[in-house]
């Protein structure tokens, strides 16, 4: 596959699919990748999923302490608050996806199913389940290369079909209305809280000795929740928020970058520059440049 056609597909999908819901299940998408030949990364972990799938090369993956067999067509999961790491000498080609789910617009059947895959789902899916998912990624990414311009619904629909077989391929549990052990705790519930409270301040100073105090807990509490339920601190959570507020204003609004700046509640334009930067790898104006050229473009051929 050319250099070029990895390009073409982290650009079209990370610039156009960003959100997939249907009237029972949605997620946000942090990122997609596809990488002609990955090799070593360090040891980490994220406050959502990210699941991978193997098109081609040989390697290990460690997952929380233990390293499981990379080959082709391996499909593997990623879980929120896991430590893990990649490893191959000749270099794997990737697709792969970052996601959460959009709790407040996702049915409780398949918030519980999703939450079930950080407890007790499979690392590695098995070959015939893991087909389902792989024909579905060389779908996405035929129509992505393709020389023909690409039907957003269409793909939107085969991303929508690939973010579900991943539960069909790495949940232990087949049936849909199991419980999930964690679903009911108080910890689910004051994190739901503090989500929700982050999402409707995102332009305000956002300090953990005020939400904590909100939700009449410690700030050493809350900030223990975030740690311990998504792997991440609460600082560094704002900011992956305040980043995929300013990436939807950029796409969908002409609002002046300064001013998502200011609505994403960074001090000053040159912070946000930089902090946009490192978690897209982008920057803000670059980011929305390319978005305009390609509308535009599309516009001249209809």
């Amino acid at each position: 596959m050319p250099y070029q056609d990895f390009r073409r597909a982290n650009a079209l999908l990370n610039q156009h699919i960003s959100q997939i819901a249907d009237d029972q299940v949605s997620f946000r998408i942090q990122y997609w990748g596809f990488m002609p030949l990955h090799y070593n990364n360090s040891l980490h972990r994220h406050s959502f999923f990210e699941i991978c799938y193997v098109h081609e090369g040989c390697g290990e993956y460690s997952d929380n302490g233990i390293d499981y067999p990379l080959q082709d067509g391996t499909l593997f999961c990623s879980r929120p608050g896991i430590w893990h790491q990649i490893r191959s000498e000749q270099g794997l080609t990737l697709f792969f996806v970052a996601f959460e789910i959009d709790e407040s617009r996702t049915s409780e059947t398949y918030s519980r199913n999703f939450r079930s895959l950080i407890h007790c789902g499979k690392i590695i899916a098995e070959p015939k389940n893991a087909n389902i998912s792989a024909q579905i990624w060389q779908t996405i990414f035929s129509l992505i290369e393709s020389k023909q311009p690409a039907s957003k619904d269409m793909v939107q629909h085969l991303v929508l079909s690939l973010f579900l077989s991943f539960l069909h391929g790495l949940s232990s549990v087949p049936d849909l209305s199991v419980n999930s052990l964690d679903e009911n705790t108080e910890e689910h519930r004051l994190l739901k809280r503090a989500k929700l409270y982050i999402e409707d301040n995102l332009s305000s100073p956002l300090r953990i000795e005020h939400i904590s105090q909100e939700l009449g807990i410690s700030s050493r509490h809350l900030s223990r929740l975030f740690q311990s339920q998504l792997g991440q601190t609460f600082v560094h959570y704002v900011q992956e928020r305040r980043v995929q507020k300013a990436k939807k204003w950029l796409l969908n609004s002409d609002i002046a970058i300064k001013d998502i700046a200011k609505r994403t509640g960074f001090d000053s334009i040159h912070y946000f520059t930089r902090v946009f930067t490192k978690k897209l790898g982008v920057a803000p104006a670059k980011f929305r440049k390319s978005q305009f050229s390609d509308g535009r473009q599309k516009k001249k051929q209809t």
